[in-house]
C-alpha cells in the first residue's frame, strides 16, 4: 500500500489539480501495472481513499464540459506524507519490496540533491552490511542437511540481487554526485560548479 499511496499522491504533486483519469493515464505510462503491482481500475479507489484520509483535496467542477468531473489536489497532510514516504522509502533498503525504491526514484528529483546523495550512501552501508553476513547465513544454509533445495536457491538469487543493487547504487551515487540530473532548487538546465562535483564525489562516506 505504501508503494501505491506514494505514486499517487507524487502524481496528483506533479499535476494537480488533475482529473483521475489523467492521473491515470499518466500512471499507466510508467508501467506501474507491471512494476508497482497496481491494478488500473483500482487507482481511482485509491484516490477517493487518499482524499477520505484527508491527503486530497477533491474539487468537484460545476461549469463547463466538464462539469460534475472530480480533480484532486494535496492537502498540506498530503505533503507531509509524501516526503515522509518518498524519504523512508529512498533511505531503507527493503529487499523484498523493489518497487519502493523504483518509486522513490520517480520522486527523488523533489528532494535536494545533497539528500538524495547521503540516501544513496545509506543505502551502500545497509547493503554492504547485508552482503558481509551472507557468507555465514549461506554455511549454515548450507551445512544443514534439511535445508530444502529451493530454500538454498532463494538465499542464492536474493544474493545476486543484493549484488546487482550495491553495483546500480554505486553508480548512481557516482552519476548524481558528478552532477546528472536535477533536483530541487536547481533548473532543469543546471550545469554545476566543478568544485561543487568534487565536494560532493570527495566527501567521507558516513
Amino acid at each position: 500500500m505504501s508503494t501505491t499511496r506514494l505514486l499517487l499522491l507524487g502524481i496528483v504533486r506533479i499535476f494537480q489539480p488533475a482529473y483521475g483519469y489523467q492521473l491515470r493515464r499518466e500512471l499507466l505510462t510508467w508501467n506501474v501495472q507491471e512494476w508497482a503491482n497496481i491494478n488500473p481500475g483500482s487507482i481511482y479507489t485509491g484516490l477517493r481513499t487518499l482524499a477520505k484520509h484527508g491527503f486530497l483535496q477533491e474539487i468537484e467542477q460545476e461549469e463547463g464540459d466538464r462539469a460534475g468531473r472530480t480533480s484532486y489536489k494535496l492537502t498540506a497532510d498530503g505533503e507531509t506524507e509524501y516526503f515522509t514516504l518518498l524519504r523512508q522509502m529512498l533511505w531503507t533498503v527493503n529487499g523484498f519490496h523493489p518497487d519502493q525504491m523504483q518509486a522513490a526514484l520517480s520522486f527523488a528529483w523533489s528532494l535536494k540533491r545533497d539528500e538524495v546523495l547521503a540516501a544513496l550512501e545509506a543505502r551502500i552501508v545497509q547493503i554492504e552490511a547485508r552482503m558481509s553476513a551472507q557468507p555465514f547465513n549461506e554455511r549454515q544454509i548450507l551445512e544443514e542437511r534439511s535445508t530444502p533445495n529451493h530454500v538454498v536457491e532463494m538465499f542464492r538469487i536474493a544474493a545476486a540481487r543484493d549484488q546487482g543493487e550495491l553495483q546500480w547504487t554505486r553508480e548512481f551515487r557516482d552519476r548524481v554526485a558528478n552532477g546528472d540530473y536535477a533536483f530541487a532548487g536547481e533548473p532543469p538546465d543546471w550545469d554545476p560548479d566543478p568544485a561543487l562535483i568534487a565536494q560532493w564525489r570527495d566527501r567521507p562516506t558516513p
